[in-house]
């Protein structure tokens, strides 16, 4: 699995990243999600999406028992509005997961600028956080290719997760063509972006290996989240990214 690194974060990930967005896949110490976990990590897999809905925290938990910590990558985020919204959620994730700090933690689901603006109490927690250590990077996830296009001129947002696949599903505002080009923009602007939607939450199911191929194949993303329900479609997962891979633009 090709590494690569996301952005100027200065953070190393695995072009494949494990969605987790399944609790009853990811919501027991003892499931199948922490042996997914362990195989994408034996496969190169070391980024790994959740978030403090997604009820994931269980499995994390128990593969961290048995990885090195500071060998994965992990992305966490709440929809907190305020400072002691995302605090809470923030200390949850540490608890609940068991480590120390988060890599990168998103205000989530930001799907347009105002909604951006009304959460900069949210953002200054963060950023207070960052310079203490307990995240490594701040990010947006957003299901808006005009906010994710917007976010390359906001200095204080390293990583961007957003919406792309081949039929321009699940984008609220915007087209394909306007999530292209914001992923290159974010890309050329030093911004670590991810996509999420890729399959569009099962509608692409019917062309699961095209739709799959064509993310992988875009120069200006550094990994893809795929939501992974068993061995089986990691395994699937590992092999297409293995294959569609290409060498990733310089920026700039």
């Amino acid at each position: 699995m090709r590494m690569v690194l996301l952005g100027d974060t200065g953070l190393k990930v695995s072009r494949l990243c494990i969605g987790t967005d399944y609790s009853e896949v990811y919501g027991s110490p003892e499931g199948e999600g922490v042996q997914i976990f362990l195989e994408g990590f034996k496969q190169g897999v070391n980024f790994w999406d959740t978030a403090e809905s997604y009820g994931s925290y269980p499995a994390m938990r128990a593969a961290l028992k048995q990885i090195d910590r500071e060998e994965v990558v992990i992305t966490g985020k709440s929809y907190g509005v305020d400072r002691r919204e995302v605090e809470r959620d923030l200390e949850d994730a540490l608890r609940d997961i068991g480590t120390t700090y988060i890599d990168i933690f998103m205000l989530h689901a930001v799907d347009s600028m105002e909604d951006f603006r009304r959460r900069r109490d949210a953002l200054d927690f963060l950023l207070e956080v960052k310079r203490r250590g307990v995240i490594k990077a701040v990010g947006v996830s957003t299901h808006s290719a005009r906010v994710a296009w917007s976010m390359a001129e906001i200095p204080e947002i390293d990583v961007v997760l957003t919406v792309l696949n081949i039929r321009g599903l699940r984008l609220t505002d915007g087209d394909l063509d306007l999530a292209k080009s914001a992923v290159r923009r974010l890309y050329e602007a030093g911004k670590g972006v991810y996509l999420m939607k890729v399959l569009a939450r099962g509608r692409l199911a019917d062309i699961y290996e095209e739709a799959l191929r064509y993310v992988f194949r875009i120069p200006y993303v550094h990994s893809i989240s795929v939501g992974i329900k068993s061995l089986n479609e990691l395994r699937e997962a590992v092999r297409i990214a293995n294959e569609a891979t290409p060498e990733l633009n310089n920026r700039r």
